[in-house]
């Protein structure tokens, strides 16, 4: 009796083993999967814009520009300011492979606990193969 307990614990510990193995390879993309991509990709010129010094209430506009450089049509479905004071503006339209596409972003400190160095984020969801990307958007703002 012993020995059939102490057989079946060793073969459960095999089995949990082999299972365990199975599902680290399960997670992990096959390399012909990563190297044979062809889907949409999203590369912006560049991720972080200065604004420079902006006046409290003042209202200064810059823009992010991308290129799809995937195969298919590249989707913004979320783009999102961090805080109340950067408004985003983009078009819900595809960008075609090889095309051109912009993130308007519209700034404005309008506190006085605003005024110094300020660093804010924009987050943007698409069907990118990386498909989430953080823009930074940086501003001096002082007093008028």
């Amino acid at each position: 009796m012993k020995k059939i307990v102490i057989l079946s614990t060793l073969l459960l510990f095999v089995a949990f083993g082999f299972a365990q193995n199975d599902k680290a390879k399960s997670d992990k993309k096959p390399a012909a999967a990563a190297t044979n991509y062809t889907g949409a990709e999203i590369k912006f010129d560049k991720t972080t814009l200065d604004l420079g010094t902006v006046k409290l209430n003042q209202e200064v506009t810059d823009t992010y520009t991308f290129t799809n450089v995937g195969k298919k049509p590249l989707l913004l479905y979320n783009v999102v300011a961090a805080c109340n004071c950067t408004k985003v503006e983009y078009s819900k339209s595809p960008v075609m492979p090889g095309q051109k596409g912009s993130i308007k972003v519209i700034f404005s400190a309008t506190k006085p606990d605003d005024v110094g160095q300020r660093t804010k984020r924009v987050t943007v969801d698409s069907n990118a193969e990386s498909d989430r990307v953080i823009l930074t958007l940086k501003a001096n703002v002082v007093l008028e």
